[in-house]
C-alpha cells in the first residue's frame, strides 16, 4: 500500500485542522448570534413591559389639585421613561413589579386624600349638581325607618354650591402644610402616614373655609344621591370629610 509522502501528509493534517477550526469558529458564532437574538428579544419585552406601565400613570403629573400628587408622579413617570430606553433587561419582571407597586401606593395614598381637597370636590360634584338643578326635583325616598326624606331644594344645593365655589381655594390653601408633607412622606412608613394624614386632619377641622365646604358638600351630596334615588341619610357622614365620589 502506497503511502503518501511527508509533505502531503503534512497539508493534509493542516488542511483538516483548518477545516476544524472554521467549524468551531462557525458553532461559535451560531451560539453567539442565538444569544444575542435571545437578548433583543428579552430587551423589546421589557421595554413594552414599561411603555405600559408609561401609558397607565399618563398624565398624572398635570393635575393642579393638591390631593393629585403631581410632583411625586413626575417623579414616577420620570423613572418609567428611564427604564424605556434602558439597555437591558436584566432584572426586568422584579423592577417592574417594584415599580407597579409604588404606583399602587401613590393612587391609594392620593384617594386617601381626595376628601380633604376641596378643589377636587369642587370638580367632582359640578356636572352632577348641575344636572340636578335642570331637571325636576327628584321623587323623596324612604330613609332610616322607613321616614320619608325629602330631596334638597333647588335653592339649598344652589346655595350649597356657591359656598363650596367661595371656599374651596382658601380651604385648600389654609391645608397647605399638610398637603406639603404629603409630598414626601415614605409610603411604607405606616407610622409617618398615620402622622400625615392626622396632621392634615387637624388643619381641616382647624380651618373655617374648609369647615363651610364640608357642611355645602353634605347638602351637595344629599342632593346626588336624591338624583340617584338614594336616601339623603346615606350621603350624610356623621363625621369626618365628605368623599363626594363614594
Amino acid at each position: 500500500m502506497l503511502r503518501p509522502p511527508p509533505s502531503t501528509r503534512a497539508l493534509l493534517r493542516a488542511t483538516v485542522a483548518t477545516l476544524l477550526m472554521v467549524a468551531l469558529a462557525a458553532c461559535g458564532q451560531g451560539a453567539k448570534s442565538d444569544a444575542d437574538a435571545k437578548a433583543a428579544r428579552a430587551l423589546k419585552d421589557c421595554r413594552a413591559q414599561w411603555a405600559d406601565v408609561g401609558e397607565s400613570v399618563l398624565g398624572l403629573d398635570q393635575d393642579p389639585n393638591p390631593s393629585a400628587l403631581a410632583d411625586r408622579w413626575n417623579n414616577v413617570i420620570a423613572t418609567v421613561q428611564y427604564y424605556k430606553t434602558v439597555d437591558s433587561a436584566k432584572d426586568c419582571q422584579s423592577t417592574i413589579e417594584t415599580q407597579l407597586k409604588a404606583v399602587t401606593s401613590l393612587r391609594q395614598f392620593g384617594e386617601k386624600l381626595h376628601p380633604y381637597d376641596m378643589t377636587y370636590q369642587l370638580e367632582q360634584v359640578r356636572a352632577a349638581v348641575d344636572l340636578y338643578l335642570n331637571d325636576p326635583l327628584p321623587e323623596p325616598v324612604r330613609g332610616a325607618g322607613h321616614k320619608v326624606v325629602k330631596p334638597p331644594t333647588k335653592e339649598a344645593v344652589t346655595q350649597a354650591m356657591q359656598t363650596l365655589t367661595d371656599n374651596a381655594q382658601q380651604a385648600n390653601e389654609e391645608l397647605a402644610p399638610g398637603w406639603e408633607q404629603t409630598k414626601s412622606v415614605d409610603l411604607t412608613d405606616v407610622t409617618a402616614l398615620t402622622t400625615t394624614m392626622q396632621d392634615l386632619d387637624f388643619l381641616a377641622q382647624d380651618s373655617p373655609h374648609w369647615r363651610a365646604c364640608e357642611q355645602a358638600l353634605q347638602v351637595l351630596v344629599a342632593a346626588i344621591r336624591a338624583q340617584e334615588g338614594l336616601s339623603a341619610s346615606a350621603a350624610t357622614p356623621s363625621s369626618g370629610p365628605t368623599d363626594a365620589t363614594q
